[in-house]
């Protein structure tokens, strides 16, 4: 699983770096946006370009943060549980996550399956597929972290 988890780790790195870029671009174009508008020039769609590259830092920001295990977890109870039933409710908070997760995901490529190229944005006619193609391939490697999480729980509530 250690295989499966660097393989994740690598994918993520550059997904990281490729949604930085895109992060660097969005604020560049609406700055030179607002500050356009000092001197009545705007940029058309810029907004409606904005929010539809922010799909990829997003999206890869959602698996690093799985990966490294930044996501806010409330232990105050599990905490004070012995380990084995510890152990126990991660397994099923991980299984849940990874079930309402999956859902998602699979919403998100049926979505994206339905609707095709038929669906663009207003202004600039950007088509929303590779986005979506983006957003439903981190939501499957988020789900893939969650396997990794349910693995290393189990091999924790079966330790002697």
């Amino acid at each position: 699983m250690n295989f499966f988890a660097d393989v994740l780790q690598r994918i993520t790195k550059g997904g990281a770096l490729i949604g930085g870029i895109f992060l660097i671009a969005g604020m560049l174009l609406l700055m030179s946006n607002i500050l356009g508008r000092f001197v009545h020039f705007i940029i058309p769609g810029s907004y409606e370009l904005f929010e539809v590259t922010m799909t990829i830092p997003v999206a890869f920001a959602l698996v690093y943060a799985a990966l490294h295990s930044a996501h806010v977890t409330v232990d105050l109870i599990v905490s004070r549980f012995p380990p084995k039933l510890g152990a126990a409710a991660e397994i099923l908070a991980t299984v849940l996550s990874f079930a309402i997760w999956a859902l998602i995901a699979y919403a998100g490529a049926h979505l994206a399956y339905e609707n095709g190229l038929k669906e663009v944005s207003e202004i600039l006619r950007v088509y929303y597929l590779p986005f979506r193609i983006v957003w439903v391939f981190c939501l499957f490697l988020f789900c893939m972290v969650y396997i990794v999480d349910l693995s290393r729980a189990l091999r924790r509530f079966f330790e002697k």
